[in-house]
């Protein structure tokens, strides 16, 4: 039998806070989610990381590391966890500690009470700095624009979703706007959507991955192909989207 859940994340370089934050998860699926697993893609890290996260396995049974030799960038090492994963339910999350698993339970809640296929955690204070803050706020923007995807936080990297339909998503992003990829396919997928506020911390430790500038113009570039590549599928031009 399948898991109830499976919780999945990217983990590139996090030799400073893995541990405290695996243990974390598992002390909250202990008490509230025993029939779960954890779904961890080590993605070519070249600091300690893959020597912990091996450390912890032997720890944990139910924790399941997959390992690429080079780093392929967070959403295709995203992707594989998810493909990897087998639960009923997948919690997508970041594994730097600014997110906490606990919020499951709300994002279940909502799935429960709106017949929900996916909810999309919001975070009603980012912890960021102002030009990150920003970032967010344009990226909303322009999803609602585009996209009509009306989510207070589309690109919070808390979601929960049917499993079955998360191991069934096309992820093309590599990087920071693999969430919002995620809201546009489901969206178009036509399945129900709801959202849920969740709580958001401060970095535990170690450094982001992410370069600002480069990114923001990686990331618009992204979405007008996406966006490009929906108007195509829409008049029949392509066959998948």
């Amino acid at each position: 039998m399948p898991p109830q859940l499976s919780i999945v994340a990217p983990c590139f370089n996090e030799e400073e806070i893995i541990e405290s934050v695996v243990k974390d998860w598992m002390e909250f699926l202990r008490d509230n989610e025993p029939d779960s697993e954890v779904v961890i893609t080590e993605d070519g890290s070249t600091d300690r990381t893959r020597e912990i996260l091996d450390k912890l396995r032997t720890k944990y049974p139910n924790l399941r590391v997959v390992c690429n030799d080079q780093n392929s960038g967070y959403g295709a090492a995203l992707l594989r966890a998810i493909q990897s994963s087998s639960g009923k339910l997948v919690l997508t999350i970041d594994s730097d500690g600014q997110f906490d698993a606990s919020d499951y339970l709300k994002l279940k809640e909502t799935m429960q009470s709106d017949g929900a296929d996916f909810v999309s955690g919001y975070r009603k204070t980012k912890r960021d700095s102002f030009i990150r803050v920003l970032a967010d706020r344009a990226l909303r923007l322009i999803v609602r624009v585009f996209f009509g995807i009306r989510l207070h936080d589309p690109n919070c990297a808390l979601k929960l979703l049917n499993g079955d339909l998360a191991r069934s998503l096309v992820i093309e992003a590599t990087g920071y706007p693999t969430p919002t990829e995620i809201c546009i396919r489901v969206s178009e997928l036509g399945y129900k959507s709801a959202e849920r506020m969740v709580a958001h911390h401060d970095r535990r430790g170690g450094l982001s991955k992410l370069k600002l500038f480069r990114t923001g113009f990686k990331a618009l570039f992204f979405l007008a192909y996406l966006f490009l590549k929906l108007k195509l599928h829409r008049r029949r031009i392509i066959s998948k989207f």
